[in-house]
Parts: C-alpha cells; sequence; structure tokens
C-alpha cells in the first residue's frame, strides 16, 4: 500500500513518522510546495529508520505526480492560524484544497482520501466535490480525536483507564460536537449507573462542563506550543491501519452523508465502519430526542458555511 502526505507543516510531519510504523504500508511520500523541506524530512527519517530494528516502508518526495498509484491520500495543507473557531479558515482553505486537488486529479483519480484541514467537514465537502469520487472515498478525521479526548476527560474525573470508557462524539469537529452521553459506557454500565455505584447516590455529572471542559482540550495545547499534531496524527494512523488491514472498526469520522440520520450532502461525523474500501458502512445508533436536535443542529453550522462557499 503506497500513502501520499499531501503537506510538510507539523501535522504532515508528524504523520510522515508515525505512519512509518504502521503495518502493510509499502511506501510513503510526502508532498509540498517547499520540496527542500520535504526531501530534508525524508533524509532524516532515512537516517532514522538505519537505527530501528524493523524494517519500514519505502520514503519518497516531490510534487503532486508522486500521488500516481497512491491508495491512500491525506491532505494537511492549508492555514492553520486560527484563534476561536475553525471556521475562520474557511474561505482560504477552500480555495487551497480546490487549487491542490485540481492538480492531484490529474495523477490520482481512485485513492482514500483522508482530510485533516481545517475547517475539517467542509473542506472534506470541498475535496469530494473537487475530486468527484465517491462519498465514503472520502474521510475527514472528524471527531475521532474529539471522541480521544473526551474520553481522556471522564477517565481522569473518574480515576479509570481510559480503556475502560466509551463515548463517542458526533456531528462538527468543532464547537458544536456532540457528545452521545446516552452511549456512555464504563464496566459495561451507564453514566447515572457508574455513578450510582461509586456514590451510592442518585449524584448527577455537570455534563455542560464536562463538554465545555474536552471541547476546550485542542485550543489549550494550540495555546499551548503553537500547534496540534500528535493527536492529529494518532487518529490519522488509526484510520490508515483500518484500511490497509481492512480491519472495519467502528470510528467516528467525517463523510459526506447519503441520508443517514436523515442528512443529505452535507459532510459531519457519526460512527462508521472503516475497511479497505474507506468507509465501508454507517449504520445508525439510536440517540435520545435531545442529543438528535443537537447532531442536526451541528450539521445546519456545517451545511451553512458550506453554503457560504457555494459547495451547496
Amino acid at each position: 500500500m503506497k500513502v501520499a502526505i499531501i503537506g510538510t507543516g507539523n501535522v504532515g510531519k508528524d504523520i510522515f513518522h508515525d505512519l512509518q510504523h504502521v503495518n502493510m504500508i509499502r511506501e510513503i511520500t510526502l508532498i509540498g510546495r517547499n520540496k527542500s523541506k520535504a526531501e530534508a524530512e525524508v533524509a532524516d527519517a532515512k537516517d532514522a529508520a538505519i537505527l530501528w530494528k524493523e524494517f519500514g516502508p519505502k520514503l519518497t518526495f516531490g510534487g503532486y505526480e508522486k500521488t500516481e498509484g497512491a491508495d491512500i491520500i491525506i491532505y494537511t495543507a492549508g492555514s492553520s492560524k486560527v484563534e476561536a473557531d475553525r471556521m475562520e479558515m474557511l474561505h482560504s482553505n477552500c480555495v487551497i484544497a480546490e487549487e491542490v486537488f485540481t492538480e492531484i486529479n490529474r495523477y490520482n483519480r481512485d485513492a482514500i482520501i483522508i482530510c485533516v484541514t481545517n475547517p475539517l467537514d467542509v473542506i472534506t465537502m470541498k475535496i469530494q466535490q473537487v475530486t468527484g469520487r465517491a462519498a465514503r472515498k472520502v474521510i475527514g478525521s472528524g471527531t475521532l480525536l474529539d471522541t480521544a479526548r473526551l474520553v481522556r476527560t471522564v477517565a481522569e474525573f473518574f480515576e479509570v483507564s481510559d480503556r475502560q470508557v466509551y463515548i463517542p462524539v458526533v456531528g462538527e469537529h468543532g464547537a458544536s460536537a456532540v457528545s452521545l452521553l446516552s452511549s456512555f459506557r464504563i464496566m459495561g454500565m451507564t453514566m447515572d449507573e457508574y455513578l450510582r455505584s461509586v456514590t451510592h447516590t442518585d449524584a448527577a455529572l455537570n455534563v455542560k462542563a464536562l463538554e465545555s471542559n474536552f471541547k476546550k482540550a485542542g485550543f489549550r495545547i494550540f495555546n499551548g506550543k503553537g500547534y496540534t499534531s500528535t493527536g492529529v496524527s494518532a487518529a490519522v494512523c488509526r484510520i490508515v491501519a483500518n484500511i490497509a488491514a481492512d480491519a472495519r472498526e467502528i470510528l467516528p469520522v467525517s463523510s459526506v452523508l447519503q441520508g443517514e440520520y436523515g442528512v443529505q450532502g452535507v459532510a459531519a461525523s457519526v460512527l462508521s465502519i472503516i475497511g479497505k474500501n474507506g468507509i465501508e458502512d454507517i449504520r445508525e445508533v439510536t440517540m435520545t430526542e435531545e442529543e438528535r436536535i443537537a447532531f442536526l443542529a451541528s450539521v445546519d453550522t456545517i451545511r451553512q458555511a458550506a453554503k457560504s462557499e457555494r459547495i451547496i
């Protein structure tokens, strides 16, 4: 399997290095406008590869022509300057995505595309529009990282292993993301059941404070180190590993929905089965009425942004 990464910034660089440790990838090519930087990144990685015990994939760099033959294209290019809202980057990143994928279409029309550029859901829609690929072959990393942040918040609050916590986030990768508290499980127990087992009362969790905490996590990281990349890279590698192994893991990722949850033509994150063909299936989960209303409101946020760029 060949993977092409578009963009040599902090996110693209981390994905490039982390993917070298994902099984079944035979070649990784790094593509960016600054070819000297891409070349140096590849040379640095080749030096490091000599010292790893395991044999890794072939590492290359170049222009968009290097996407030819790629099975997966990971898109990280675009502006990353944001202070309060990912939507601030909407227009400039839509323009960049159109330029890049118009060029990529000359060399590759079959690869599965994974988008991590913000505002993620709208850019996922833009890429699907420009490339003409099937909706389930253009995947935004979506709320997979949001879910990880919420799981970490909950696990730290309850002082349990994050491996024991299940609570998906759906909708926009952004301020209107929706946590499906009705799906929450620790040791098979719902949130209310677990709280009762711990406190022996009918204590209730301050859900709004919990959601506010995890939604601000990305900006706390951004403000602290100037960018976010490690978590994003882990999310992308998880998706790529599922495609490479045809693992069919169920992950909350973004794609242009085709009637699921009553949504047509708008990209939003929902629980999706990931396999060799990209998104293999989307099976609708039961939401409470409150969750459903919040999810549709989140979708409408994305829809309005997409309309402003005449994507729909």
